[in-house]
């Protein structure tokens, strides 16, 4: 393998870490100011239109994900997989994003409300980043 190809190959795992963690990073972040705002006893009615909001921009960001995908296919993509195959592939992993936004959603709701505890909030959550990060 030449250096060209090995240097590529970096460079493109290194763009995709580093885009995880700032998805990750955002997310967090948002979540973390949440938790902040309901130990100060902000009110679930001022904190919900900020959920419906980080929510609105999650899905944003799942199409424009999706949207990424289909335009690579477009232009870029010269496989042997049959591009309906791929654009099946990927409008899976759209559907499966915009579900776990809306029970994300649903749990930060949730916790807003008190009708979760922190631990329960932060245990959930753990559990659907994965999902939302397809």
């Amino acid at each position: 393998m030449n250096k060209g190809k090995i240097m590529g190959i970096i460079g493109g795992i290194s763009l995709f870490l580093i885009i995880l963690f700032i998805i990750n990073y955002v997310n967090s972040d948002f979540d973390q100011k949440l938790i902040n705002e309901v130990e100060m006893n902000t009110s679930s009615q001022d904190l919900i239109p900020l959920i419906k909001k980080e929510t609105s921009i999650e899905e944003s960001h799942a199409k424009k994900h999706l949207e990424s995908h289909i335009m690579d296919m477009k232009y870029w993509s010269k496989t042997d997989i049959d591009p309906q195959d791929d654009l099946e592939y990927y409008t899976q992993i759209y559907e499966q994003q915009k579900e776990a936004i809306s029970e994300y959603e649903k749990i930060r709701i949730q916790y807003v409300k008190k009708e979760i505890s922190k631990e329960q909030f932060l245990l959930k959550i753990k559990e659907l980043k994965p999902k939302l990060n397809v």
